[in-house]
């Protein structure tokens, strides 16, 4: 199997399209107060962690302004500086193409909804992604990062499932029924993952 770096994994804070359960994916929206919150309390709990185990980790986030806000919010915290977060477009969030700024209870009756859940991992949604292409786009970008040892990723919960899909080496299936939610940071190490609290 193959040897990926240490990660953290952080899912962006809380934004005013989550409590409106619109899909976001590459269109995006503020975060809320109580997102600006949770992702400070998640660089606190990042910098313990970072500071009880000595280590000095990279951070990644995805460009879109969710997560670049999270990033900048957990940078402050951890002691890293603005200007040394790497945003990677590979970690962008899944694009839901003709669903992006709808509600979810707008769409779930739709053709293409239904045609979509029937085969979740190889759909791909008009003018957007599948799983599978998140996946192999993800799969590069744990790939290019052979010689580090530990690194923060900020981004999306559809792109942190697949991260840890692949660093767990989890089934389509299983993969697919991984939540995150905004306050809850991943330790993904040795091919396995545990909950930071």
């Amino acid at each position: 199997m193959k040897k990926y770096p240490n990660i953290l994994l952080v899912r962006h804070g809380e934004t005013e399209w989550n409590l409106e359960v619109r899909f976001q994916g590459h269109l995006d929206s503020p975060l809320t107060p109580k997102g600006r919150l949770q992702a400070k309390e998640n660089g606190i709990k990042l910098k313990k962690y970072i500071e009880r185990n000595s280590i000095n980790p990279i951070i990644f986030s995805s460009p879109l302004g969710r997560a670049k806000s999270t990033a900048y919010i957990i940078s402050n915290e951890v002691g890293v500086r603005k200007e040394d977060i790497i945003f990677d477009n590979r970690i962008i969030e899944f694009n839901y193409g003709i669903f992006e700024g709808k509600r979810k209870r707008d769409v779930l009756n739709t053709k293409e909804f239904k045609e979509r859940e029937a085969n979740k991992w190889h759909y791909v949604v008009k003018n957007g992604d599948s799983y599978e292409i998140v996946h192999d786009r993800i799969l590069k970008f744990l790939d290019s990062l052979n010689s580090i040892d530990w690194i923060i990723i900020v981004a999306h919960e559809m792109v942190n499932r697949i991260i840890r899909g692949i660093y767990c080496n989890f089934s389509n299936s299983k993969t697919l029924t991984l939540k995150q939610p905004n306050s809850q940071i991943f330790i993904l190490q040795n091919g396995e993952y545990s909950i930071l609290y």
